[in-house]
């Protein structure tokens, strides 16, 4: 069935005057007349008793008007919402973070607010195992993960890179190193480390055992947690010693007393990633990524990044 001729023959319903309904509808009576015999002819019926001078609706023509109401107010719903999913300008969209995002999320939210005020933005905070989890699952829209070092890792995820920064040790305040400015983790070997579990962040945890095997030593781990925070703690209290990236936007959640030494080598750097499930059709989630790079987040000055083993954008695998 033409809308076009389902439109036309409600207002001439409504009107009961092909006349009136012609100038409703800014077309010739000749062709609004031709477009109702179309519909007539295709639906096999008479949908209007014509008299001399009025317009009289069959029991057909009361059926299609009655339904037909119903069908063209779903059709513009449907046709708004399309519009709407194109331009993004309504819905919603999840996000999951893992605590390292300072950096970059508060100026990224800013602007897609102030570009789509009508999308509202849930973000949680979760593991990084839980957004991977949650991610798959489509519970979440889009996460930020981690890669390690200055490889491409293959995922099963799509992934861009958006922010990078060089690794560094946290140290008691009465560490003997406390006051150095970069160290070799080999100098470091004899110390205990808290990590994060492997359960949480395979990637991070096999770039750590790699980094100590490269310099011939196992590590001595003392404690295994799955949160940032608690790591300051372990490190506070002296259980060990531990690492993180070092961007200026995390530092200042370090506790004073835990000493920042930077990490030397050539895979002592950190990867933020964007990631998201390919195959997931919240149309928000490209424009979240268009403001992302729009905001053009350099990776840390002193940073050499080589593009073609770390391209920015990553498809998944």
């Amino acid at each position: 069935m033409d809308i076009r001729n389902l439109q036309s023959f409600i207002t001439v319903a409504q009107c009961l005057s092909f006349t009136e309904a012609a100038k409703r509808i800014y077309i010739g009576q000749s062709a609004l007349s031709k477009q109702i015999a179309d519909l007539e002819s295709e639906l096999g019926v008479e949908l209007f008793i014509r008299h001399h001078r009025s317009l009289e609706l069959t029991p057909a023509g009361k059926t299609l008007l009655r339904e037909g109401h119903g069908l063209m107010a779903r059709i513009t719903d449907i046709v708004e919402k399309t519009r709407q999913a194109q331009r993004g300008i309504r819905g919603s969209l999840k996000i999951g973070c893992f605590g390292f995002e300072n950096a970059f999320l508060p100026y990224s939210l800013k602007r897609f607010q102030a570009l789509y005020p009508q999308i509202s933005v849930d973000i949680r905070v979760l593991t990084l195992r839980m957004i991977e989890d949650a991610i798959e699952s489509e519970a979440l829209d889009l996460g930020f993960t981690l890669i390690m070092g200055n490889e491409l890792k293959a995922s099963r995820f799509s992934q861009s890179l958006i922010h990078r920064t060089p690794m560094c040790f946290l140290l008691p305040g009465d560490h003997p190193y406390a006051g150095a400015s970069s160290l070799d983790i080999s100098t470091l070997a004899a110390d205990p480390f808290i990590i994060l579990s492997e359960a949480e962040t395979p990637d991070g945890f096999n770039w750590f055992m790699n980094l100590c095997a490269d310099r011939d030593f196992t590590p001595i781990i003392a404690n295994k947690t799955t949160r940032m925070e608690s790591v300051y703690w372990y490190v506070e209290a002296g259980v060990g010693i531990s690492f993180m990236p070092k961007d200026p936007s995390l530092v200042r959640q370090v506790p004073a007393c835990i000493s920042l030494v930077g990490m030397q080598g050539e895979e002592a750097y950190c990867n933020i990633m964007a990631t998201w499930k390919k195959e997931h059709s919240n149309p928000a989630v490209p424009l979240f990524l268009k403001v992302l790079e729009s905001l053009n987040m350099k990776p840390y000055q002193d940073v050499q990044l080589d593009t073609k083993k770390f391209p920015r954008t990553i498809a998944c695998r």
